[in-house]
């Protein structure tokens, strides 16, 4: 079973082209160009998906992602005004995981189930964007609470590992990352801290 799972990231890839819901285009032009500025980070990992994209705003989910029949992609994300009167943003992993969905609809190669999305943007994402832990592998309490630039680096590391074990031939290599990281945070005391 031979297949890339690093996709090739290209220095001079190309903006996202962004076109706004009505209730998005209802959030301040500050808003949306700090979204879009998130979303241009990223999306550069994920060149499978279409360059041009739907953004909405959820008040339901971190996250959703649609590609329809023809090709269309839509991104529903959540963005709120805090108490604070600041504007609180998805992180960049939300955002990375929400990306690695629309990567799926165009690359057959690339299960789509929510642990495999974890797994493959935990391999493409440099650890830096990884600002939250996996949304649907299963970890320890202390990881969830309190993620890290550490927690980020081992769980990188792990999911390109298990990619490599899954091209082997391991059916179950989501569970394999979930049973490394606990066994790797376990014996790296301050491995949150890395």
């Amino acid at each position: 079973m031979s297949e890339p799972f690093i996709a090739s990231v290209d220095e001079a890839h190309d903006s996202l082209t962004i076109e706004w819901t009505r209730t998005a285009l209802a959030l301040p032009i500050s808003v949306r160009k700090e979204l879009s500025s998130r979303l241009n980070r990223v999306h550069r990992y994920f060149p499978e998906m279409k360059p041009r994209v739907k953004v909405g705003i959820t008040r339901s989910y971190d996250g959703l992602a649609f590609q329809s029949n023809e090709g269309s992609a839509k991104l529903m994300i959540r963005v709120r005004r805090t108490r604070a009167a600041a504007w609180r943003y998805p992180t960049y992993w939300t955002l990375g995981h929400e990306l690695m969905h629309l990567a799926q609809f165009n690359a057959r190669t690339i299960p789509g189930t929510e642990r495999a999305t974890d797994i493959y943007a935990l391999a493409r994402l440099p650890p830096r964007f990884i600002d939250e832990s996996p949304s649907y592998l299963v970890s320890s309490k202390e990881p969830r609470r309190k993620w890290t630039v550490g927690h980020a680096r081992i769980g990188h590391k792990l999911a390109l590992e298990a990619l490599k074990q899954r091209s082997n031939g391991l059916r179950r290599y989501a569970k394999w990352w979930e049973d490394e990281f606990q066994r790797v945070i376990k014996q790296k005391p301050g491995s949150g801290s890395a």
